[in-house]
């Protein structure tokens, strides 16, 4: 097999496991859908800039990608650093993850709201791509809601409930102290 369908071979099935459509893939890496497609079915050769994008975002070397089939099951097998769910897979994802914390919090403390908004979305789109990824976020938020504000009602009911208590007491006193 040529060296261009390997490499397309591995990226659409990297692509595939991390659950990322080919206009996905496109928008993170700055080309177009057709340009992904091309690579996948080996009729187009990227440039190494964007390979090394494409390797980025899939979280994977370009060494992997030019592996065949038989070759790339004996390196998983010798090598539990290749795996989806590594240590090293572990390390990488803290750091993309953290490197953006730190950015948003960078921007926070600087007063500047619009480049936190556009960081804290980038730690957002890192982990929700698809819309079910969505909905859970946005039921988390919605829960979250709703418990803070039952939470804010709880205590402003007992307050007002230790207020009429001591009322209640005051009324008591005085009425035995006449």
């Amino acid at each position: 097999m040529s060296i261009d369908k390997n490499v397309g071979k591995n990226i659409k099935r990297i692509r595939n496991e991390r659950q990322l459509t080919q206009e996905e893939l496109a928008n993170k890496v700055g080309a177009i859908k057709q340009t992904i497609s091309k690579i996948e079915r080996g009729v187009f050769s990227p440039s190494f800039s964007l390979l090394v994008k494409i390797c980025n975002e899939l979280y994977t070397t370009p060494n992997e990608l030019l592996l065949e089939d038989s070759q790339r099951l004996q390196w998983v097998a010798e090598s539990p650093d290749q795996l989806e769910y590594s240590i090293k897979g572990l390390e990488q994802e803290m750091t993309i993850v953290e490197d953006l914390w730190a950015k948003a919090e960078k921007y926070k403390e600087d007063g500047e709201e619009k480049q936190e908004a556009k960081v804290l979305h980038e730690i957002i789109d890192h982990f929700a791509w698809e819309n079910d990824h969505f909905r859970e976020v946005a039921e988390y938020l919605y829960k979250k809601r709703l418990n803070d504000y039952l939470t804010k009602t709880s205590k402003e009911l007992r307050n007002n409930k230790v207020m009429n208590l001591r009322l209640m007491e005051k009324e008591a006193f005085k009425k035995d102290g006449k």
